[in-house]
């Protein structure tokens, strides 16, 4: 624990799980009939059933502009890993954090902005199958195993 107490109330209304995994973002407005859509690429930090975190490289100043500035709400393609079906739905933008994830020790050659995005009419079906990946991947790496090496520690 840091040495600054949490004194705020909670806003997390799910649990998140740290993954990486390939989101696909564009925005209606470059939907017309006559020109071809623009994609952008992001990994997930991590994503709940409520939204997702990404870690946008910093060089991507078209797709931050558009999110934090104008704040634009963008279709979203989820890695096939999560959902059974090709399911595309929308996001709002949450917040952005403009320092870098130190987590991850980015250089300012390879710093990246943490954006975080709440879906948007999420289908239940998706929702549910969001639900099950999470719970899946966290018995994979909580749920196993000898648990009293953890205790120790």
């Amino acid at each position: 624990m840091s040495e600054y107490g949490f004194n705020g109330k909670e806003r997390r209304a799910y649990v998140r799980l740290n993954t990486a995994l390939k989101v696909l973002l564009w925005f209606s407005e470059n939907n017309s009939e006559n020109e071809s859509v623009k994609t952008y690429t992001a990994i997930t930090k991590n994503i709940s059933k409520g939204g997702l975190c990404l870690e946008v490289p910093d060089d991507h100043t078209e797709l931050i502009e558009k999110l934090q500035i104008s704040r634009q709400t963008p279709g979203i393609n989820l890695n096939a890993a999560i959902l059974n079906e090709n399911v595309e739905f929308s996001a709002n933008p949450s917040w952005i954090n403009c320092r870098l994830d130190y987590e991850n020790k980015f250089t300012t050659k390879d710093s990246a902005i943490l954006i975080g995005l709440a879906f948007n009419k999420l289908p239940e079906e998706a929702r549910k199958q969001i639900h099950n990946y999470i719970a899946d991947e966290f018995v994979k790496r909580y749920g196993k195993g000898d648990q009293s090496n953890e205790l120790e520690n």
